[in-house]
């Protein structure tokens, strides 16, 4: 089910709504209901790089003439876990690699927010989650607030799960893992007196992974099943119609 074109003009107007919802969200929908447009709305409404544009991208929308005050002021890392080798073997390097990829073109496009000692250092540290933590701990100390999209969350877990087994899948989410560390990072990052991670949106098409490597998402509210949020992807009694039929 795709998002139709009737759905694009209005879907601005349910950013005041997340907001209010809170800053650590998590959304989940079936595949191909406009989750990865709506973070391209996100990422182009908060991103202090587009600032600028506001008016330009926005034009002709809802938000357009009605901003709200988070409107251009994160720094925006992206990633999107669809891109991640979901073999067994491979998954851990894969994520790593991908991950610091993201980041790297993060401290390329906001290089200006950065000492060029601070860059160093970030760029030298061995796994992305050493260079969250130091990225989440420079943010606070010179006030920069920044802004985490994650699509596909659940992508090479569910496939790992389907292809490879309950097992291997067991393996990935419990105990000490890469995955459930990543997500401890964030949390960290979310809390206490050095956060500097002011919003957190998350996607998926299941809360499992989540409940796993998180044991649920207790730094901050899953809206999946509020009816408020129904029509900001397309999920109106139509389509659901249509998408249980087919």
């Amino acid at each position: 089910m795709t998002t139709t074109m009737w759905t694009k003009p209005v879907l601005s107007r349910f950013i005041p709504l997340i907001e209010a919802a809170g800053r650590y969200l998590f959304l989940i929908r079936p595949r191909r209901f406009g989750k990865s447009l709506w973070l391209s709305v996100l990422e182009s409404y908060y991103d202090i790089a587009k600032k600028d544009r506001f008016r330009e991208i926005f034009k002709g929308t809802w938000i357009g003439e009605n901003p709200t005050e988070d409107q251009g002021v994160y720094l925006i890392l992206r990633f999107n876990f669809s891109a991640v080798n979901p073999d067994p073997e491979k998954v851990e390097d894969s994520f790593e690699i991908y991950c610091q990829g993201v980041f790297e073109e993060f401290l390329s496009k906001y290089e200006y927010a950065f000492t060029p000692e601070i860059l160093s250092k970030l760029t030298s540290l061995p796994t992305i989650t050493d260079r969250l933590n130091r990225l989440f701990a420079y943010g606070f100390s010179h006030n920069l607030s920044l802004c985490i999209l994650i699509d596909e969350y659940d992508n090479f877990t569910n496939t790992i799960l389907s292809v490879h087994g309950q097992k291997a899948y067991h393996d990935l989410t419990h105990g000490a893992g890469f995955l459930r560390h990543f997500f401890n990072v964030l949390k960290a990052g979310t809390t206490g007196s050095g956060s500097s991670l002011a919003r957190l949106f998350i996607t998926g098409v299941s809360p499992v992974t989540m409940d796993d490597v998180t044991s649920g998402f207790n730094i901050g509210r899953n809206i999946s099943l509020e009816p408020k949020f129904d029509e900001m992807l397309g999920f109106t009694i139509l389509s659901s119609w249509i998408f249980l039929w087919n």
